[in-house]
């Protein structure tokens, strides 16, 4: 479980494509100082799980951050691990733009959140609904008003003031517009100079493609009244 708040960017350092699936090496420092073997880390809001680790001067390892580089002797230099590999699956190629990175682009990266830790976001899965698409940008003097394009349904689990999760950032929802004959439905979010920053979002043009997570909350919410409400929201 994470919380939307993005610890630092990482940029991709290798990408290895197979038939049903796909590795990705992410060059990075703060996400791996406590990261071990079967970690998960959120890579533009994707839960992936560390296979191995990298090292200055080494090349894909199989140990832990700060073990002897060098083979595990006394006198061996000890190294910190510089990037680590996730396997992608095939569903995730398919409903997320992981499948889309090249070596040196920038992800968003986070580690799951412990339970004495603040929520500072939302409770986000790492489990991508699907892909949206930046349709326009606003700037103004201390933020940008993002406008994106949703996949077909998934509109009825945002309102207004509410949460959703755009490349692993936790944002608020400013407002949502219904789907209209062949356009889209569409959300707006407002994106303050940190976010910007600090964040891939302050690169996706109009056209980019961005992972979408909806608040869980909602699809259990939806799930519990199954049956109970008509398609025009009233109780039957």
């Amino acid at each position: 479980m994470f919380t939307g708040i993005v610890e630092e960017l990482g940029v991709v350092a290798a990408v290895d494509t197979r038939p049903e699936s796909a590795a990705l090496t992410i060059a990075c420092q703060a996400v791996l100082a406590d990261a071990t073997h079967g970690a998960s880390i959120a890579v533009n809001g994707v839960c992936l799980t560390v296979t191995s680790f990298q090292r200055d001067g080494t090349g894909p390892g199989g140990g832990v951050p700060g073990e002897d580089a060098s083979g595990g002797g006394p006198a061996g230099t000890i190294a910190a691990s510089t990037a680590f590999t996730a396997d992608v699956m095939r569903e995730t190629l398919v409903r997320s733009s992981l499948g889309e990175l090249a070596v040196g682009d920038p992800v968003n990266l986070e580690r799951p959140v412990r339970l004495a830790d603040r929520l500072g976001g939302h409770l986000v899965q790492g489990h991508v609904d699907g892909v949206g698409v930046v349709v326009d940008r606003q700037a103004d003097e201390h933020w940008e008003l993002v406008s994106i394009a949703l996949p077909a349904g998934l509109d009825r689990y945002l309102v207004e003031k509410g949460s959703v999760t755009v490349d692993g950032v936790s944002l608020t929802v400013v407002e949502v517009t219904p789907a209209q004959g062949d356009s889209p439905a569409t959300f707006t979010v407002s994106l303050i100079p940190t976010t910007l920053d600090l964040t891939t979002l302050g690169r996706r043009a109009p056209g980019s493609r961005v992972n979408i997570e909806v608040d869980v909350l909602a699809k259990y919410v939806e799930k519990l009244h199954a049956g109970t409400i008509d398609p025009n929201g009233l109780p039957r």
